[in-house]
């Protein structure tokens, strides 16, 4: 390889390494700020190509997409009685105003409540005075957020976290981060604060099961207490309605028969007026119908019994 050559690669080097001392390239997802042996002067504001001064300065990048907080699931205490969102809003105003957000002091079940956080750096400057990096931002939030969690949380009853007063309560908390931040002057903005599950703890969940148990159990002893006296009225209904129908149609079955025993003597004295020989003697032929049908039946009468006046062949 001729001296030449050599000679025009080496400026090439030179000058792409000397470019990549001057020049320098700010991603659309990112924001950053020139520092000048150590202290910034200059922040850039937008994507594209740059300029420095080499070796004399430096740049520093920050992610400009909005960036998570997910601390690990932590126990804390919800209360056993509901605070009035009347006085649950003046106590949160109250405790915006101070400086220090620390758990309220309660007495109340044990849960484990896992939470997260968004934010996005807002003044590069500033972020990098204050708390200079991601980790030590995102320690720094989820301290702030941890805070927040327990001096809302423990005013609430379980069942409210649990219904959708959920979003309130996620709300208060935002505030209460965002508040917070603020004030510390972080150069970060917070985007959303969630809450992500809501357990019980091992302990909680035996006790509550047994509850719902005792409860369920009650709830069914009352539905079977009320099914019961809604069968015994249904019962003594029906047996009132069927002591009712038959009086009913006793009654009827006697008018009926009076009437036909009416018309069986009527039409009984008519044919014997009529003839009154042969009436006794169809009359006679159903008596003997009626007691000599059985082979078994024994008569003892004397021989010139009335009951047997057609059998004599006097007459």
């Amino acid at each position: 390889m001729n001296k030449p050559l050599l000679i025009i690669l080496a400026l090439i080097a030179v000058s792409l390494i000397g470019a990549s001392q001057v020049f320098f390239i700010v991603d659309q997802r990112e924001q950053a700020i020139v520092l000048q042996l150590g202290q910034p002067v200059g922040e850039i504001n937008g994507p594209g190509l740059h300029v420095k001064i080499p070796v004399i300065q430096t740049v520093q990048y920050f992610d400009r997409r909005i960036l998570s907080v997910d601390p690990d699931p932590e126990q804390v205490n919800v209360s056993s009685v509901d605070t009035p969102k009347s006085s649950e809003n003046k106590e949160t105003q109250k405790e915006n105003d101070s400086d220090n957000l620390s758990p309220v002091d309660v007495t109340g079940e044990p849960i484990i409540l896992d939470t997260f956080a968004r934010y996005k750096i807002t003044d590069p400057l500033q972020f990098m005075k204050t708390l200079r990096t991601i980790s030590a931002a995102n320690s720094r939030i989820e301290n702030i957020l941890n805070d927040a969690t327990n001096a809302v949380v423990g005013k609430i009853s379980l069942r409210r976290l649990l219904s959708p007063d959920r979003t309130m309560v996620m709300q208060d908390i935002m505030k209460r981060v965002s508040t917070s931040v603020k004030k510390s002057n972080f150069g970060i903005e917070i985007v959303d604060v969630r809450i992500v599950r809501a357990d019980l703890t091992p302990e909680l969940r035996t006790s509550t099961v047994r509850r719902m148990i005792s409860e369920l159990k009650k709830q069914a002893t009352e539905t079977r207490a009320k099914g019961e006296e809604r069968a015994l009225e249904i019962r003594s209904t029906a047996e009132k309605e069927r002591t009712v129908i038959i009086a009913e149609a006793q009654r009827d079955a006697s008018i009926l028969k009076g009437e036909g025993d009416k018309e069986a003597i009527k039409i009984y004295a008519n044919a014997f007026n009529k003839d009154k020989e042969f009436y006794s003697f169809i009359r006679s032929m159903e008596a003997y119908k009626n007691t000599l049908a059985d082979p078994s039946t024994q008569l003892i009468l004397s021989p010139d019994s009335e009951f047997f006046k057609h059998f004599d062949d006097k007459r």
